[in-house]
């Protein structure tokens, strides 16, 4: 949790040169830089090169995504002030000589500022890294940096670190996210808590670890106590190179029931998870910021499985290829859209966006089948031809909906719904490496259906009910006071106006239902008109910018 991570993907997260065909070769890709320091004094102290000034961080490669090559790097640069230049590689660190280095370990990493030419008050230091930038390739992890006056290099070895690894998964048993009108306490399932202690003493410990689950109205739904595990009942139990594997600790259990307070059912409803640790003894934890964690259950128009995020990529070999993620209706429904994050890998993406080169073969179809003994069977559904979309220009984390030609209805029972290809080398589907679903996750690459043997969960999210609602990104929980600017009248027919509250400018994208933009504009007044009348009725998403603020709405047009 908290990390920076290093890869080939912009901001954006679109590779900084899709169109790269050498995968062997290591370009230039993200950068991190420091604010300014000053090291010229610290109190009424000048600094000197004998000042023990250092740099220290720790740094993961690979982690659970893709292992960086011996050909790809991380490197650590520091600024010359008074010469207002970099001094390029002050540390460096190459990738594995094995491609399928399975690291899950941070290392230490420290560098001296001695050289008078940074003791200056606007000093900077900067992360970077060189990958393969034609996709989500590469990755390198950093964590816990640290400026400061220390006195030696090995830096402390007996503090004391309790701290949550990874957001815990749902408490959900198949999904990540599930339909309220599908949810029942059937669904609950334990979640999965990675504690572990980051640094070397274990002496004289006590943890204590409780849930509290918040409604969306910020009540308390209940509350979860794991109780305090020690040294003394788990010998070794915090060790620095593993998780700690106390039962009430490591999978603690659901409330009973998640509660509906709304009369009438909304688009989304969140449940907001608070998971907090703390110790007791003889050794006080060094670093209280990673005691808490919060995570968001959310209720939606979709069932998911993923976090959310991209670690890897999931495709099938094969013309004809096909995949399908396993889903339980608990009532009768209406399917209407599958949103799907489709990874930008290499020359794929730049062939279907950008140059136009063999579109067609990018071409996919949605497809529901039945289940037959616990296997996809007979097709209930097979829709139109589609086109791969991607976002490459501010849409993180968005994941496009592509919306049936011809919703089914289906009753109580279990579905696969999944998409078949066109291409023999396989359209690639974002895939979580945090959350393990792989037991709903099925392929055929031309001889018959086999359920997926792959850690992780498939980006892959069936759409229900009476409507769609837009798609939004996994970042949309957000209070309505925070807004910036208000947008009226909803719903539109002919116009609608964006009104900024503090005078700022402000630029939009306006998005239909899949996630195609079909208005970009820049707002240099206060309030803005923008016209409608050419666009079909609809549901749109609006999101607003103003400097690195994004406000999101969900616009009707009715004509």
């Amino acid at each position: 949790i908290g990390v920076a991570t290093f890869d080939g993907l912009n901001k954006h997260g679109y590779p900084y040169t899709p169109n790269l065909l050498n995968f062997s070769q290591s370009l230039p890709a993200d950068t991190l830089t420091s604010r300014e320091i000053n090291l010229f004094t610290k109190g009424t102290q000048t600094l000197l090169p004998t000042s023990n000034i250092a740099l220290r961080f720790k740094y993961q490669a690979r982690g659970r995504g893709d292992s960086p090559e011996q050909t790809d790097s991380l490197l650590v640069d520091f600024f010359k002030p008074m010469q207002n230049t970099w001094n390029n590689r002050v540390w460096i660190k190459r990738g594995n000589s094995n491609a399928n280095t399975n690291d899950t370990i941070f290392q230490n990493a420290f560098v001296w500022i001695r050289d008078t030419a940074y003791l200056h008050d606007n000093f900077k230091f900067r992360f970077r890294n060189k990958a393969t930038t034609a996709g989500d390739f590469d990755h390198w992890h950093i964590d816990f940096v640290e400026l400061d006056m220390v006195t030696d290099s090995l830096g402390d070895s007996t503090y004391v670190d309790m701290a949550f690894g990874y957001v815990p998964t749902p408490f959900l048993k198949d999904y990540s996210a599930i339909p309220w009108q599908h949810y029942a306490t059937s669904e609950n399932g334990n979640s999965a808590v990675f504690i572990r202690n980051n640094g070397y003493d274990i002496s004289s410990l006590s943890t204590n670890y409780n849930i509290e689950f918040i409604k969306p109205d910020n009540t308390l739904l209940g509350v979860y106590t794991g109780g305090s595990a020690s040294n003394a009942q788990n010998p070794g139990l915090f060790r620095s190179s593993g998780w700690s594997t106390y039962q009430q600790h490591a999978n603690p259990a659901s409330v009973s029931s998640f509660t509906n307070p709304y009369t009438t059912l909304p688009d989304s409803i969140d449940y907001k998870v608070r998971h907090t640790i703390s110790t007791t003894g003889s050794s006080a934890d060094e670093w209280p910021n990673n005691d808490t964690v919060v995570q968001v259950q959310r209720f939606r128009n979709y069932f998911a499985f993923d976090d959310g995020s991209a670690e890897g990529g999931y495709f099938v070999n094969g013309t004809g290829g096909k995949m399908a993620v396993k889903v339980k209706f608990n009532v009768t429904d209406t399917l209407r859209a599958l949103r799907i994050y489709f990874d930008p890998t290499g020359s794929m993406a730049i062939q279907q966006n950008t140059m136009g080169l063999a579109q067609s073969s990018y071409n996919f179809r949605i497809i529901v089948w039945a289940d037959n003994g616990g296997s996809p069977s007979f097709l209930l559904l097979r829709d139109s031809l589609k086109t791969v979309s991607y976002y490459n220009g501010g849409a993180f984390n968005m994941m496009p909906e592509y919306k049936l030609t011809s919703p089914i209805v289906l009753s109580p029972g279990t579905y696969y719904i999944g998409i078949q290809q066109y291409v023999a080398s396989g359209i690639t589907v974002g895939f979580d490496k945090n959350i393990n679903h792989s037991q709903n996750l099925y392929f055929d690459s031309g001889s018959g259906w086999t359920q997926s043997g792959i850690y992780g969960s498939l980006m892959m999210r069936p759409v229900v009910g009476t409507r769609v609602a837009p798609p939004v990104g996994i970042n949309d929980y957000a209070k309505e006071d925070s807004d910036f600017a208000v947008v009226y009248p909803n719903p539109a027919s002919e116009k609608f106006i964006i009104q900024s509250k503090e005078n700022f400018k402000v630029s939009f994208r306006l998005m239909n239902s899949l996630g195609q933009a079909v208005k970009e504009e820049t707002a240099i007044h206060s309030v803005h008109e923008v016209s409608t009348g050419e666009l079909s009725s609809g549901v749109y998403f609006l999101v607003i910018t103003s400097g690195g603020t994004v406000q999101t709405k969900k616009i009707i047009i009715q004509h």
